[in-house]
Formats: C-alpha cells, sequence, structure tokens
C-alpha cells in the first residue's frame, strides 16, 4: 500500500512543475508530479484541500515545527557564539532551511516568528530567512540563489545582533556609538562571512546592501536601482515586513493590513516594486500564523493560504473566549456564522500553555 504524508501547498507551487504527485484525503490522485499549476483558481481549490505526497523515504520523521525548532536552536547556539560564525555551518543551515520552507511553507511562516529563542534579533533574522526563501522562489531563482538569500538573512545582523538585542529590551534610542556601529554592520558582516569561508558572491553583495534602498536613501553605500542586487532587494522587503509584524517590547505586532498599508506609504519608491508586490500577493491579510478572532469569541489560527480569497476558508481554535486553551482543537468553518472571522487578535497576556504541534496537526 502506498503510504502517503501530508503536504501544504502555497502561491509558490504557481507556475512551478510539481516534484511529486499529489492525493486528497480519500487517496485519490488529484496531480502527477511534474504537472504544472498555471490557474490561480486551480491553486486556491487545491490548498483548501488537505493533500498528501508519496512517503520516498526522504522526509525525517519529526515534525515540521520540531525541525524548524531544531535548526533554531542550532543557529542560536552553534553559529551566534561571540559573532565568530562557522562558514560550513552557515551553508549547511541555509541549506536545511531552504528545504524545510520548500516542503512546509505554513508552519515555518507562521511560527519562526514565536519560536523560544533568548535572542530577538536571532529569531527575526530566521524569519527573514524563511520569508526570503518564499519569495525567491516566486521570483522563480533557483536552488542556490535561494540557499544564498537564506544564508544572508541569518547573518546579515552578525555584527550588530547585540546591540539590536540591547535596543530590544531598552525604551531608548542608540546612542552614538551604537548608531556608528549600525551604520558599518553590513560591511562588517560581510568581512566576518568572508574570513569564514563564505565565498557566495550573492550572499555576501546581499549582507552588504540589505539597507540599501532603490532610491539611493539607504546605507552604508547609498546604492541606488540596479546597483542593489535581486537577494538585497528581497532580504530588505522581508526584513522590513518582518520587523512589522513582529511583537517589539514598546509595542505589539502590526496586523498584516496594518502592515501593507504602512508599507506602501512609506516605503514605495523605496523598496523593489516587484518584490513589494510580490510580498503582498503571497501574505495578503491572513498569512499562516495569524491570530484571529471568531463570532463565539474564540481565538484561532490561520494555518494555510487560500488564493485570492479575502478570508481563510477555515481556521483552526485554539482558545474559548475565557483566554483557556479548548480541551480539542477543531476546524473551524469561517462561513459559518458561529465562527465568522470578526477581526485580528494577539494573545492575552494570560494564557495557558499552547501546544503548537497539535494545532498544526489539526491545521
Amino acid at each position: 500500500m502506498l503510504k502517503l504524508l501530508p503536504i501544504e501547498i502555497g502561491p509558490h507551487f504557481l507556475d512551478q512543475q510539481l516534484p511529486f504527485d499529489l492525493y486528497n484525503q480519500h487517496g485519490v490522485l488529484v496531480a502527477r508530479s511534474g504537472s504544472v499549476i498555471r490557474d490561480q483558481v486551480r491553486l486556491a481549490r487545491l490548498a483548501e484541500q488537505r493533500l498528501f505526497r508519496p512517503d520516498d523515504g526522504t522526509v525525517a520523521a519529526t515534525s515540521p515545527l520540531a525541525t524548524l525548532q531544531a535548526i533554531a536552536d542550532f543557529y542560536a547556539k552553534s553559529i551566534m557564539v561571540a559573532g565568530h560564525p562557522d562558514g560550513g555551518d552557515l551553508v549547511s543551515l541555509a541549506g536545511a532551511l531552504r528545504q524545510l520552507v520548500h516542503e512546509f511553507p505554513e508552519v515555518c511562516v507562521g511560527m519562526a516568528q514565536r519560536l523560544p529563542l533568548a535572542s530577538l534579533a536571532q529569531r527575526h533574522a530566521l524569519f527573514v530567512a524563511t520569508l526570503g526563501i518564499i519569495l525567491a522562489r516566486h521570483a522563480g531563482l533557483n536552488a542556490p540563489r535561494q540557499v544564498a538569500i537564506a544564508g544572508a538573512a541569518l547573518s546579515m545582523n552578525l555584527a550588530s545582533m547585540s546591540i539590536q538585542d540591547q535596543l530590544s529590551a531598552s525604551t531608548g534610542g542608540p546612542n552614538a556609538a551604537q548608531r556608528e556601529a549600525l551604520f558599518r554592520h553590513p560591511q562588517q558582516a560581510a568581512a566576518l562571512l568572508r574570513q569564514a569561508g563564505v565565498s557566495d558572491e550573492a550572499w555576501l553583495a546581499a549582507v552588504e546592501q540589505h539597507h540599501e534602498y532603490m532610491d539611493g536613501s539607504g546605507y552604508p553605500l547609498g546604492l541606488k536601482g540596479d546597483q542593489i542586487s535581486l537577494e538585497a532587494r528581497i532580504v530588505r522587503a522581508a526584513d522590513i515586513w518582518g520587523a512589522l509584524v513582529s511583537h517589539r517590547h514598546n509595542r505589539l505586532a502590526h496586523y498584516p493590513i496594518q502592515v501593507f498599508r504602512e508599507i506602501f506609504v512609506r516605503e514605495r519608491g523605496r523598496l523593489d516594486d516587484a518584490t513589494l508586490l510580490r510580498l503582498r500577493h503571497l501574505m495578503g491579510h491572513f498569512p499562516p500564523g495569524t491570530l484571529v478572532r471568531l463570532a463565539n469569541r474564540e481565538t484561532a489560527l490561520v494555518t494555510r493560504w487560500f488564493g485570492n480569497r479575502r478570508v481563510p476558508g477555515f481556521v483552526i481554535s485554539m482558545l474559548r473566549s475565557t483566554g483557556r486553551p479548548v480541551a480539542r482543537p477543531q476546524m473551524r468553518d469561517t462561513s459559518q456564522p458561529t465562527y465568522a472571522i470578526r477581526g485580528y487578535t494577539y494573545l492575552p497576556l494570560y494564557h495557558g500553555q499552547i501546544d503548537w504541534e497539535r494545532l498544526w496537526a489539526v491545521g
């Protein structure tokens, strides 16, 4: 009997050859390996189903969330010690993250910003790397360039992570010495990578240029337009979006719809237009990981992309109206009045322990 494994399909599959056969929950073949999904409507319909792929023995037995946590732990403990990275480890990490995002993009987008890492700067870098991989794939970049973008995001702040963590715990802005260090950190990070043996020029350029803007207003070199590599443009857009949708010490995360309004007002002309539009198309108003409030006052988790639908077709219940975790997470059909989405929400300050593994397994 054919053994099947669950697979999540998102907008990055559009116009790409499927690397495996797709089956529905009844074991019926719905798309063959090598076929290309060119229709947005068909992609959206597929994304709403529970889909499976054949088990070819290459997928680890551990859950995608556990694998993501293992990548994060290795990144935190082995790469950033005293600011001296190991080039080989970074390459391995970037490759492993790229493979995981390829297989389970929803889990990676939804959880990278929620991983229990002590360093906010490290968690942010992992989130940016995840977003960058998805943007790169949707832009048609090949695997080596996707790995370069992942590596650049993971290493872009090598020279400034301690400062960023200090500022994240402070109510004030940077002092003069910190501002100078932040101004120089792209070039210093690239220098550290070269010393560690990283020789991928696309990776190094993305690190050096990840604070440059299309209109020349960025730093440290004031590059403009095509002087900035595509890899750097992708990292910059992912960096900004990722920061705005994540919590900081002095503010709550912005809701996705607020982020795009702010970016299109504040960053239009500074970010690469094609990348910005691609980011809006991919993430939408309810990307995976978004928390929503339902008509019955439950808090629920969005676990899938739903193509061009305005709201998710279903969500997973996680907290009761009291803020206590539900005894058994349930899939909620948002077309039903009882479970209609009433708006975005955050986790309450004093909530019970969240079993994220269980939630994603249901979703």
